[in-house]
């Protein structure tokens, strides 16, 4: 970088770090929107440990279940659960109910499953 562009001050260069810091962020999700990869992460974590009651409870609401962190990770929440496909409510149900029977392996198939859905919104349009 030639010398008369190299932040002069510590305001300047934190405000150049923080605009890289934007846009690795931006980057990296519309590389992940590109490659139409959605992993939900944190549940894939709390599957690879024996199951608890809070894992339970959590699995039992829709906004903190594996959908619910699909929303979070589209940036979306939840009204009501007509918002979603049937498909997705299906999944959501198997996937409390796997994590109730405390079923990590099955827990793990459905979360994939959640994770390769095309959308989980019944009217995508309306959150364009």
């Amino acid at each position: 970088m030639p010398r008369h562009l190299l932040p002069t001050d510590k305001n300047t260069k934190v405000q150049l770090e923080d605009i890289l810091k934007i846009v690795r962020v931006f980057h990296t999700q519309k590389l992940d929107d590109i490659l139409g990869r959605i992993e939900l992460s944190d549940w894939r974590q709390r599957l690879r440990e024996p199951l608890t009651v809070s894992e339970h409870m959590l699995s039992d609401n829709w906004k903190s279940c594996a959908l619910g962190e699909r929303m979070k990770k589209e940036g979306r929440d939840l009204d009501r659960v007509k918002d979603l496909t049937p498909e997705a409510v299906k999944l959501g149900f198997d996937f409390a109910t796997a994590v109730k029977r405390r079923d990590s392996s099955a827990a793990l198939e459905i979360l994939e499953q959640i994770e390769r859905l095309p959308t989980i919104w019944r009217n995508q349009q309306d959150f364009q």
